[in-house]
């Protein structure tokens, strides 16, 4: 399997899907290839994961010519690729499939479906949404709003969710976690059944399942981390997307089980500057979630600003 991921507009995207890609096939397959060009920041902390670099100003017919000896090589290859080379019939010629990797925003997806428009070939290309919080319900509404601007193409079934900073520097170090680590799976899942390859004579799916529960099992998300994937699992229950069949069939078991209040961590006082509650008004906060308990607070809705205390002087509010 050759798949290369490129973006009609900026590079941060189409390399962190490559590395996602590689990372998940190395833990899922036991060895995978990553053809990046020679300027990327890229590491590898990983023996199953080889980097084969490319000099950046290298013509289409070297970097077909290295993509084709990693495949020879055995794996799965995946390539950080700059859209230059990938408009090269000699790329595309070598390739299962393309990945057009495309950003949050409107404008991205226009520029996405004509750069594709401009350069469509015979070798399948798929898009993939990027930086997109929601899960499923993203992905649904990237493929619609795809499907308008170009109705003869191809969208993946996931969308990327945002990484935080941490997580991007963790993934160019070569040691993706938690939350990375199962996109990086969902995402490799939907590639391969877009190229039609399960992996190495398994049945689809059967090694990402297994490589899935590794990554749950060693959970290590960090809070937004768990903010997030808690987003994305409301907004596709709202969707009537979740639970799904697979959400639970690896869920642990409760058995004797109650509902207990717990308290959490409010505010309380008289705010001003608000939104939707008029100036001089006592509030109760939703749960606060940071606050260094003197200047500041975030709650579940918004950041607040922490002036006077309940104990201080009368004159300290003014």
């Amino acid at each position: 399997m050759l798949i290369a991921f490129t973006g009609a507009s900026g590079r941060t995207d189409a390399s962190h899907a490559s590395l996602l890609a590689a990372h998940a096939a190395a833990v899922a397959d036991g060895g995978a290839s990553l053809l990046v060009p020679d300027d990327a920041a890229v590491a590898a902390d990983d023996a199953r994961l080889r980097v084969v670099r490319f000099p950046a100003a290298a013509s289409a017919v070297r970097v077909a010519r290295v993509a084709e000896g990693c495949r020879r090589d055995g794996g799965p290859v995946f390539v950080d690729l700059p859209s230059a080379l990938l408009c090269a019939e000699a790329v595309r010629a070598s390739l299962d499939a393309a990945v057009l990797v495309v950003g949050p925003h409107a404008a991205d997806e226009r520029e996405a479906a004509a750069w594709e428009a401009a350069h469509r070939s015979s070798a399948p290309t798929w898009y993939l949404g990027c930086r997109r919080a929601g899960g499923g319900p993203a992905a649904a509404r990237f493929a619609a709003e795809m499907s308008l601007l170009d109705p003869d193409g191809r969208t993946l079934p996931y969308a990327l969710p945002p990484l935080g900073r941490g997580e991007a520097a963790r993934l160019a170090r070569g040691a993706p976690r938690g939350h990375a680590l199962r996109a990086a799976l969902s995402l490799l899942a939907a590639v391969r059944g877009a190229a039609g390859a399960p992996g190495l004579g398994l049945p689809a799916g059967a090694r990402e399942d297994a490589a899935r529960r590794i990554a749950d099992a060693i959970d290590v998300r960090s809070l937004p981390e768990r903010l997030r994937d808690l987003a994305d699992d409301v907004e596709a229950a709202e969707a009537g997307l979740k639970p799904t069949a697979a959400d639970l069939a690896d869920a642990p078991v409760l058995d004797g089980w109650s509902c207990d209040a717990v308290a959490a961590p409010v505010l309380k006082g008289r705010v001003s500057g608000h939104p939707g509650i008029p100036e001089g008004h006592r509030v109760r906060t939703s749960e606060v979630y940071l606050t260094d308990r003197a200047t500041f607070a975030r709650t579940l809705s918004r950041w607040y600003v922490l002036r006077a205390p309940a104990d201080a002087p009368a004159a300290a509010m003014h």
